[in-house]
């Protein structure tokens, strides 16, 4: 009886500390951000190793294997990332806000995070 009371506030914590996506996103899932990810992102970035043209950038924005791989990179701090608008007449080359649905992000998301070693 007293397991039973704490299994919904690990399920929480277990959530909260994955950032909302379970540890193995479905591969569907994956499938559809890698397809996103070719469409809306690989003119800046190198989003795949199946990408068939190279970044239109001078400097390309970050490969996504290497922010899949930053230590602090987390489903929130990406969903958080995308979120916003990073570019201004200071740094008028920082990353727009892409303007993704949720579940979009939510499938972007679950790709860059599939690319973790």
């Amino acid at each position: 009886m007293k397991i039973a009371a704490w299994v919904p506030t690990f399920s929480l914590f277990v959530c909260a500390a994955t950032g909302g996506l379970s540890a193995q996103p479905n591969s569907e899932e994956v499938s559809r951000g890698h397809r996103l990810a070719l469409l809306a992102c690989a003119p800046c970035h190198v989003v795949a190793r199946d990408q068939e043209t190279a970044p239109i950038l001078r400097t390309p924005g970050p490969r996504f294997d290497a922010i899949a791989n930053r230590t602090g990179t987390t489903a929130n701090s990406l969903r958080t990332f995308l979120s916003t608008t990073h570019a201004r007449m200071s740094v008028p080359s920082g990353m727009p806000n892409p303007q993704l649905a949720d579940y979009q992000m939510t499938e972007l998301i679950s790709y860059i995070l599939s690319l973790r070693k």
